[in-house]
């Protein structure tokens, strides 16, 4: 048991794992924190280094290339860089363990791919991917990204020299992610302020959600909407809720721990191998 936890609390835990068949993991920033992602909204996160009105929307997105590259290169280094790096950890593969005896659906807020490449098969990503763009089209299309060009275009940013260069260069090294041209443009998958929530993940989380008989919140604020009426869906047909945080207490039953050594212990607990 996690030396955080209560024994009450962990005993209740373990049995509504043991006791469910159908559960949904319903993953925030902090479940990645421990593959060196950075959290969005905790003291000292993303956000407060980089305003979400000027970069959490396309519009604002837009003012920065144009009027502050270097700032926006700032901006995609650090958005791009950990992600391009990241390896799943054992939370990651603990979820994706969970399938060996369960009915498992991830809804992740994250856009990291992490939850796939640990190895769940079922995942929501009401966020989107940064593994992703999508193209214009009737329909858009969408192309995959590899964390390797992901990197490459990190690499090739860091290395932008010649001030009155720096535009073109910049739009030159983003074409694989980030274009606009006459044929049409190119951008993340991603959901950004004020964006719908992506489609068909939201709509097949909540009918996950109205099937699970057991939802575990991980690494959650719980303050981004409509992503967080899901804990109240369950709540109001009375599943019982298991939240994971280090920091805030949360669910039905709340686990105190980081991500990685509260789902590995529980997993292991509740009679599944971790691999």
């Amino acid at each position: 048991m996690p030396g955080f936890c209560s024994n009450t609390d962990w005993q209740k835990a373990v049995d509504a794992v043991r006791n469910s068949r159908r559960i949904v993991v319903f993953s925030g920033a902090g479940i990645s924190a421990e593959s060196g992602i950075a959290t969005f909204r905790d003291e000292g996160g993303f956000w407060q280094k980089f305003p979400p009105e000027d970069f959490a929307n396309w519009q604002g997105i837009a003012q920065v290339a144009l009027f502050q590259p270097r700032r926006l290169a700032e901006f995609l280094i650090a958005v791009l860089e950990p992600i391009a790096s990241a390896v799943p950890n054992a939370a990651h593969q603990s979820v994706a363990a969970l399938q060996q005896t369960h009915d498992v659906a991830v809804v992740t807020q994250n856009i990291d791919g992490l939850h796939q490449e640990a190895g769940s098969q079922t995942v929501r990503e009401l966020h989107g991917s940064l593994l992703r763009v999508t193209t214009s089209g009737h329909p858009p299309q969408k192309e995959s990204l590899t964390r390797e060009q992901l990197a490459a275009i990190v690499r090739d940013m860091k290395n932008l020299t010649g001030d009155w260069l720096w535009t073109p260069q910049l739009l030159k090294i983003v074409h694989p992610l980030l274009h606009v041209g006459a044929s049409g443009f190119r951008r993340p998958d991603v959901v950004l302020f004020g964006d719908a929530l992506a489609e068909p993940d939201w709509s097949q989380a909540e009918q996950d959600v109205h099937d699970c008989d057991l939802l575990i919140t991980v690494g959650t604020s719980g303050l981004v909407y409509p992503a967080a009426l899901l804990p109240e869906m369950a709540r109001e047909r009375r599943v019982p809720i298991i939240g994971v945080d280090p920091l805030t207490p949360c669910g039905d039953i709340y686990l105190c721990g980081k991500a990685a050594t509260v789902l590995s212990e529980l997993v292991a607990a509740s009679g599944q191998n971790v691999t």
